[in-house]
């Protein structure tokens, strides 16, 4: 990351600190929905046969990092409105300066999230069942996930610039990706003629992967190989169009 991204990452985490919007989005809402979601279905799922609270955690994980990379499209939003990057543009540093500052913010708060998710399910009966690579890689495969949807988001909030176009837009892509995925309930609930859909679009994918990397360190190929496919062609759409956006945010 050049120093010029590294500052702004760093404007960007302050501004974070000072709203408490930021905090509950990145800690406290996920945690509350985790307790929820368990304690109103984890038996319920349990007498289905499917450990619940090791089904969950990646379904959580992928619900915060929605709501980052939600933000992350408004910060971009207003910062287009607000005219900081008018004023960045005239300055000495590099052109994609500003979405790679808000994306390492924005991927430091889902390290946050993550680091308060995982401990807590852990408190619930979570336990990482394969070995210490496939535990590590549950880590950073939720990263890349949020790195990859906050750089989208960021296109979105560059293109459309205004913020309530952006929550209008947010909305339309949120709810259908992750009611419509594998995230909080497997593809056999779904009707048949849904489940294609379910089982093939990208938050299922990486739901998939996330789940094989904690289940097991062996039969990771596919899933793996699934997700980093999907991940590679959305962060090349998110890029271009994020190098695009800015030049006519500007």
């Amino acid at each position: 990351m050049s120093l010029d991204s590294t500052v702004l990452a760093g404007r960007h985490l302050r501004l974070m600190s000072r709203r408490p919007a930021s905090i509950m989005g990145a800690v406290i809402l996920p945690l509350l929905f985790a307790l929820l979601f368990f304690t109103v279905f984890g038996k319920v799922m349990d007498r289905a046969g499917i450990d619940y609270i090791f089904y969950l955690l990646p379904a959580i994980i992928i619900q915060a990092t929605f709501f980052t990379a939600m933000s992350s499209a408004q910060l971009a939003a207003e910062d287009v409105t607000g005219g900081t990057l008018r004023r960045l543009r005239v300055m000495p540093i590099r052109r994609t300066a500003p979405v790679f500052g808000l994306l390492w913010a924005e991927v430091t708060r889902a390290a946050l999230s993550i680091g308060a998710l995982v401990p807590a399910s852990v408190a619930l009966g979570f336990r990482f069942r394969g070995g210490l690579l496939a535990s590590a890689g549950f880590i950073l495969a939720s990263l890349a996930f949020a790195a990859v949807l906050c750089t989208c988001f960021i296109a979105m909030g560059l293109t459309l610039r205004r913020v309530e176009a952006v929550q209008g837009a947010s909305n339309l892509i949120y709810f259908p990706a992750l009611l419509l995925s594998n995230a909080f309930a497997p593809a056999w609930a779904f009707p048949s003629w849904l489940r294609p859909v379910v089982e093939h679009q990208p938050v299922s994918r990486v739901a998939d992967a996330i789940r094989a990397l904690a289940d097991t360190d062996v039969g990771l190929t596919r899933p793996l190989l699934i997700a980093t496919t999907w991940l590679a062609g959305l962060l090349v759409v998110g890029l271009g169009f994020a190098t695009r956006a800015i030049g006519r945010a500007a």
